[in-house]
């Protein structure tokens, strides 16, 4: 039998299909998996992981589901699943370079710690995430992203990305949904701490 054809006759099958014929030892049906999400997971992964490293973590995080496969315990959630996976590949990665060298604010443009005052202040959660999103703002949330926890640092890249409710985050990294917030809340006021002693320093010199 010609694999390629097989393949073809589950991309009919739904994740919970194309999941149980894995299990049932048809292996084959994973690349259907495979080509139904890898879209989805390149983009999630762009999001929190530099481009050069983007490939291998989605590599990874696929190989991964497949071995642990039988894990799953819902397999029509095997999207969420995956990106669970993911995300736990981004936080290893962030913890295996978190003795990088740090990069001086003195790099970024002009204007940056003016906005970076609005984004700390909790006035308006809408706010920040239209704050977020300004093109020159990026090199500042990468800047102070760098100072935190690789956890706190994925679990803040998913919020503000808007694309993801409390309750998927808190699935995607194995917490609980107080948990989410109270990283979120304090990951927010580290932030803010390292921009005052940031400041400090500066008119110090």
């Amino acid at each position: 039998m010609n694999p390629g054809r097989q393949e073809e006759g589950f991309d009919g099958a739904t994740d919970a299909q194309a999941v149980g014929m894995v299990l049932a030892g048809q292996q084959d049906a994973f690349a259907v998996l495979v080509r139904r999400h890898q879209d989805y997971l390149f983009s999630l992964l762009k999001r929190h992981l530099p481009i050069s490293e983007v490939a291998e973590a989605a590599q990874d995080s696929f190989v991964k589901a497949f071995e642990k496969l039988h894990q799953l315990r819902e397999p029509g959630s095997f999207r969420a699943w995956l990106s669970s996976l993911a995300m736990r590949r981004a936080i290893r990665y962030w913890r295996d370079v978190s003795t990088r060298r740090e990069v001086s604010l003195d790099l970024v443009e002009d204007g940056s710690r003016d906005w970076l005052e609005s984004f700390l202040a909790e006035d308006s959660m809408q706010r920040h995430e239209d704050l977020l999103r300004r093109r020159e703002a990026s090199s500042v949330v990468s800047w102070l992203l760098g100072h935190l926890k690789p956890q706190d640092r994925v679990a803040l890249g998913l919020f503000y990305a808007g694309e993801h409710e409390l309750t998927e985050i808190a699935a995607m990294l194995g917490w609980s949904l107080e948990k989410v917030k109270v990283r979120l809340h304090r990951a927010r006021k580290a932030m803010a701490k390292i921009m005052r002693d940031e400041n400090r320093q500066g008119g110090e010199k």
